[in-house]
């Protein structure tokens, strides 16, 4: 996997804030998981779910990314994570109490805010403790926690939720992330700030802005993810809803195929592209968005075919294929906007580069498909939708009704993956300003 050049302690580095990026994105992932005990359970709509997954969740990490950020150049980073990290653990595990739609929709909103105050710290303590060409390796290997915590949330998680109900597989989820907070803390010590001196100060937020805001790389490459964050997110919030309802698989058996579609295809890609892209970038830093654009556009046409199968065997190997190259490298992405700032405006880039991503992918685009879902499902059905299939007293579980939210479902993940063309034209472009901008910053 890439780790024979690193000591023992860049490798328990690796391993703990590993974890902990597993259990972030095991806190973020099972409400997906559990989202169709949870539909039924309330009586929801698909845009309902998408509030719950997308909205409620994003509007709160992108927002509040930013000033965590700034924090993070300032403080601690590792006593930050640590803190953070028992906010959106507390926060999940309280989801399991929720007694209506609306405190459900509150407690992932703290969940948010918890896990806001995460990637921005740690892209920072990556680029003070491992070198430029070292960077994209570090996050692609710590990163391999998102698909590990995805497979983890789906396999155990539906396994849980068919079991215990998804209350106390809510409340579960939320106690792994209180240990690691400790371990980070005892363990990890805060890195030296490179080439920033004891009285370097922090530059204004205002500056940060517009040196980002005068920054054509910076800003497509944000861009490009924005959108293939929305294919993605959106994937991993209604796949599991997709495989029950169009495939009338038990939710155990969905989250199975989730793992081996979607999470274990996440981290093949990653494993490859975090050490195609250390190589590639140190050749040419315009490889850190020609190899996203590439593979993105590759994505594309196996992403369509999967989502048009009527055997989900089929599915799963599209699915995979598309996955894997979808999501290659969108951990260099990260670290190449790094390389346009000096080293105090490095979790602040961080923060913004989250934001367009999470504003883009979780939030517009869970709601969207979560609404178009609802359109196209009440189209395809030759009733009243809304009052037959959804709200308290409806029959949710009639064949019918399964029928046209499965067909609603299917076309609007159909519909969304059209951007996915637009993210790799905005990769292409960004390429084109990479050298002047990367020179630029390492003069400054």
């Amino acid at each position: 996997m890439g780790v024979a050049g690193f000591d023992r302690r860049d490798k328990w580095f690796l391993l703990l804030l590993g974890a902990i990026y597993m259990v972030n994105f095991i806190d973020r992932t099972i409400l997906a998981v559990v989202g169709e005990s949870i539909r039924n359970d309330l009586r929801l709509s698909d845009l309902q779910l998408g509030m719950l997954g997308g909205l409620a969740f994003s509007l709160f990490y992108a927002v509040l990314g930013i000033p965590l950020a700034r924090l993070a150049e300032r403080f601690s980073r590792v006593r930050l994570i640590a803190a953070v990290t028992i906010l959106w653990s507390l926060m999940t595990a309280l989801c399991g109490a929720a007694g209506s739609y609306l405190q459900l929709l509150l407690c992932r909103m703290g969940v948010g805010v918890g896990e806001a105050g995460f990637t921005p710290a740690l892209v920072s303590m990556i680029s003070d403790r491992f070198d430029v060409g070292r960077r994209a390796l570090v996050f692609s290997l710590i990163a391999l926690g998102v698909p590990l915590g995805g497979a983890v949330a789906a396999i155990a998680g539906s396994a849980m939720a068919q079991t215990i109900g998804w209350r106390w597989t809510m409340a579960a989820v939320g106690v792994p992330g209180l240990l690691l907070a400790v371990l980070l803390s005892i363990t990890i010590s805060e890195p030296e700030r490179k080439d920033a001196g004891e009285s370097a100060d922090t530059p204004p937020f205002g500056q940060v802005l517009r040196r980002l805001a005068r920054s054509p790389a910076f800003l497509h490459l944000t861009c490009g993810s924005g959108l293939v964050g929305l294919v993605g997110f959106g994937t991993n919030l209604f796949l599991i809803p997709l495989l029950v309802r169009r495939f009338d698989l038990l939710l155990s058996q969905a989250g199975l195929i989730f793992a081996l579609s979607f999470s274990m295809a996440t981290m093949v890609g990653q494993i490859f592209g975090g050490n195609l892209a250390s190589r590639l970038i140190r050749r040419d830093v315009r490889w850190g968005a020609w190899a996203p654009a590439i593979t993105v556009g590759l994505a594309l046409p196996f992403y369509l075919l999967a989502l048009y199968q009527s055997d989900w065997h089929v599915l799963v190997g599209f699915l995979f294929v598309a996955t894997a190259m979808l999501y290659a490298f969108t951990p260099a992405v990260m670290t190449v906007t790094q390389t346009l700032v000096e080293p105090r405006m490095r979790a602040s880039a961080a923060a913004l580069h989250s934001f367009g991503q999470t504003v883009a992918g979780l939030g517009i685009g869970s709601v969207t498909l979560g609404y178009l879902s609802d359109k196209l499902a009440a189209y395809n059905y030759a009733g009243d939708y809304a009052a037959q299939c959804l709200g308290s007293g409806a029959l949710s579980e009639s064949r019918e009704c399964i029928t046209a939210s499965a067909t609603g479902l299917q076309h609007s993940m159909l519909i969304s993956a059209s951007v996915l063309a637009v993210a790799v034209f905005n990769y292409l472009i960004a390429a084109r300003h990479l050298p002047t901008e990367s020179a630029a910053a390492l003069s400054r």
